[in-house]
């Protein structure tokens, strides 16, 4: 047998070989029966003959040629009954037999139809297990992406081990982080070799350089390539992610956007960040907005990674004047939006829908309950900060 041969018979399975021969009996009409190179036979329509041999291969393994065998001939043969036998070839590779039982002058015409049917079924075969082989591959990659620690592991190894798949990480990359909500039914393969979702959000990212696994159930990471949009581009092309979700599978998808990374380092900081885009952003939007990036939440962030006893303690020391009262929640308002606004008096008035002379009234008002003998920026930045700190652990309760 030739090597070439040994390497490739694990494409024709037992469970494969008789699914194809139950499938192909059903068609033709004559018992289909399946060997590999060393004539055993693996599939039938016939079950009893599974796992005996099928003497008439061994000749056309031998000589890649198809034959036929009358009643007399087959007697003389162990396992062999009237009909054709042809050669399975798999990449150019000899990987075993398919004969049709029946009288020659009948079944030889189907020979070269079930030959090639049965091809065809193999290559699929063959390329759905490369294909998932690849795809379990690259999970791997982003797992130790996800779990990089530069103290611990040399990043040229991971950039080796990358390499050795295709994989270039000093190209920059976003780090997305996606989550799939609702229990929609999500066909697993599709004939493109890969879960529906997966060939979406790969559509939706259609970079080169982007890569795209599954992490858990309904859990995905994205390392898309900025191009020249940059992280506007990717916000973009993530909203068409969700209309295509939301299109194809009836599912809803919110999205968490990193910055962008070259480099494992790089690469674990950006979808860290990710993640806690997503998380906020779920916290934050109150779903209004299913699509987050990092710098919508920067502060949250830094709010999110001090204790709850530090946020408390900072907000009373700063805002002490103003968190006992019962209009403390208009108050806080006014002030995020004057902060944000770029103290601009016409744009805060705007945001928070009021007369401009309405919003002097309140800041003159919050100035003197702060004890301030002057309107300060820096004052404000620090209320600011204050604001911002209860104002998260109401969105956080309102999230629980």
């Amino acid at each position: 047998m030739e090597s070439g041969t040994r390497n490739v018979t694990g494409n024709l399975t037992q469970a494969l070989a008789q699914q194809i021969a139950s499938e192909t009996t059903a068609i033709v009409g004559f018992n289909i029966v399946i060997t590999d190179a060393n004539g055993i036979v693996l599939g039938s329509g016939d079950m009893s003959r599974v796992g005996t041999l099928h003497e008439a291969s061994l000749d056309v393994v031998r000589t890649r040629l198809p034959a036929t065998h009358s009643a007399a001939e087959a007697s003389a043969l162990h396992g062999v009954k009237p009909g054709v036998t042809l050669p399975i070839l798999l990449n150019g590779h000899l990987i075993g037999t398919v004969g049709i039982t029946g009288s020659p002058a009948k079944v030889t015409r189907f020979g070269l139809l079930v030959e090639r049917q049965t091809e065809i079924l193999l290559h699929q075969a063959s390329l759905l297990r490369t294909g998932l082989q690849h795809q379990r591959d690259l999970e791997d990659l982003v797992h130790e992406i996800l779990a990089f620690d530069p103290e611990i592991t040399e990043a040229v190894a991971l950039l080796n081990q990358a390499r050795e798949q295709a994989v270039d990480l000093t190209v920059s990359r976003v780090g997305i982080a996606v989550q799939i909500n609702g229990r929609s039914s999500i066909p697993t393969i599709t004939t493109e070799l890969l879960p529906r979702a997966l060939v979406l959000l790969r559509e939706s990212f259609p970079h080169k350089h982007t890569i795209a696994v599954s992490i858990a159930a309904n859990r995905y990471v994205v390392f898309a390539h900025p191009d020249g949009d940059g992280i506007p581009g990717i916000a973009q092309q993530a909203r068409h992610c969700l209309e295509q979700f939301h299109a194809h599978l009836a599912t809803d998808v919110e999205i968490g956007i990193g910055t962008e990374g070259v480099d494992p380092a790089g690469l674990r900081s950006s979808y860290e960040d990710a993640v806690d885009s997503l998380r906020l952003g779920r916290r934050l939007m109150h779903g209004f907005e299913r699509v987050t990036t990092i710098d919508q939440v920067r502060i949250e962030q830094l709010l999110s990674s001090v204790s709850l006893r530090v946020r408390r303690r900072y907000a009373t020391a700063v805002a002490a004047g103003l968190l006992t009262r019962g209009d403390w929640p208009t108050m806080r308002s006014t002030v995020v939006a004057w902060c944000e606004s770029g103290f601009s008096l016409v744009g805060a008035a705007r945001r928070l829908h009021v007369h401009r002379n309405t919003l002097i009234h309140r800041l003159e008002k919050i100035e003197e309950l702060q004890g301030w003998s002057e309107r300060s920026g820096q004052a404000y930045l620090a209320l600011y900060l204050a604001c911002k700190a209860s104002e998260f652990e109401v969105d956080k309760s309102q999230a629980e």
